[in-house]
């Protein structure tokens, strides 16, 4: 069974196992990597235009967390549990503050470069670094609980099940951890292609189950048990002529609202996917390493050129979308509990587009640095983490 709700109610959902053969991983190819990504010639950012405001928003506090990561494939955010908001950084700082003040509760330094933020459940915290350490903290006091190693980096922050943390590593493998002690579980293993983005996405544990997007497009169900493979699916085939016209990541981490599995990927397709068989109920083109969000009646897409797109929710056809924040290098959205559709950019503009048209209604600067990570919302308040560190909270 799989399911899960933004407002933490569950609804049963039945994955049907498929066999698998177990597969090969192949290291990312760094230097066909870093020749695609010099080809890529940067576009100057729209200038935001004036608007006529009807939403309120404003920094509440900002507290300092420490470095941030010069690598833009490192995208921390904040975890924010009933009293405190965590955050690390890039120099291997991980801190508390209050989540009504700002005011700092500890701060704990480990040996490691961060390269994964922090994430977390009812008890614990837990990080991920460059050289692939795992680290489980204690939420009072910061204290380490348990260490281990996977076989390399940690670029998306681990998710935690029941009694299990789940981890990604970039050369293609998935581990589930004893949460009580960090002992490997179960691994599960996939073919990284030759040519790759740069990213991962964090996995999704819903009840039973675990959803991984993968570099080759596809999303993958695995039983919580033992990381057996329910299903597979692929949202949409590339073809071209050269590797990059092929790229099809799916970095984006996917969401369940309902009964149905929403995933994004690059130059690929927005979906709406069956629990049952990893069949796409409804698809529509866009593209997109940053990811979507949805609410009842909406899905809303952040895309690779700044354009955010609205899809109906019932047949994936466009209901808007907004293009004046284009080379703005967006966050995944959020969508508050009225409907409004908020994203982040790389000047540490907070956006308010409106849920039913698209149009712009409201806008804060959060940061002084570019917010890559999408804000985390909780009780009317969101939360983001700058590329100077800065930790914000922002009331609507």
């Amino acid at each position: 069974m799989i399911g899960l709700l933004p407002n933490n109610q569950q609804k049963t959902m039945t994955l049907i196992p498929r066999s698998a053969p177990a597969k090969a991983f192949v290291l990312l190819a760094a230097a066909l990597l870093i020749s695609a990504c010099s080809s890529v010639k940067k576009v100057e950012p729209d200038r935001l235009r004036p608007i006529e405001a009807s939403r309120d928003a404003s920094v509440a506090w900002s507290a300092k967390a420490g470095a941030g990561s010069k690598r833009s494939v490192v995208k921390f955010a904040p975890f924010v549990s009933d009293q405190a908001v965590f955050a690390v950084n890039a120099e291997g700082g991980v801190a508390a503050f209050d989540r009504q003040t700002g005011a700092s509760l500890w701060k704990t330094q480990l040996a490691a470069e961060l390269t994964a933020g922090v994430s977390g459940d009812d008890r614990y915290l837990y990080v991920g670094s460059g050289n692939g350490d795992v680290y489980c903290l204690d939420q009072d006091n910061g204290s380490l609980i348990w260490k281990t190693t996977v076989s390399s980096e940690v670029i998306s922050a681990p998710a935690a099940g029941p009694d299990y943390v789940v981890v990604r590593s970039i050369d293609g493998r998935v581990y589930a951890l004893e949460k009580s002690n960090g002992k490997r579980r179960w691994l599960y293993t996939y073919s990284v292609p030759a040519l790759s983005l740069h990213g991962n996405g964090r996995p999704l544990v819903v009840p039973d189950g675990v959803l991984v997007g993968l570099d080759n497009g596809k999303l993958v169900a695995l039983r919580a048990r033992d990381g057996r493979v329910f299903w597979e699916t692929k949202l949409a085939d590339r073809s071209g002529r050269s590797e990059v016209d092929k790229l099809s990541d799916l970095d984006a981490d996917p969401v369940v609202f309902g009964s149905s599995i929403y995933a994004v990927n690059y130059q690929g397709a927005v979906a709406e996917i069956s629990p049952a068989d990893g069949r796409a109920t409804w698809t529509s083109k866009v593209s997109s390493s940053a990811g979507l969000a949805v609410s009842e009646s909406i899905v809303v897409v952040s895309d690779e050129f700044g354009t955010v797109w609205a899809f109906d929710r019932a047949d994936g056809s466009v209901v808007w979308k907004q293009e004046d924040l284009s080379n703005r290098n967006l966050t995944a959205p959020v969508i508050t509990g009225q409907g409004d559709v908020m994203v982040a950019d790389l000047e540490g503009y907070l956006h308010i587009l409106s849920g039913e048209d698209g149009l712009m209604i409201g806008r804060v600067k959060a940061a002084s640095k570019e917010i890559t990570a999408r804000p985390v919302m909780r009780d009317g308040v969101l939360y983001t983490l700058d590329r100077s560190g800065t930790l914000s909270a922002i009331e609507l």
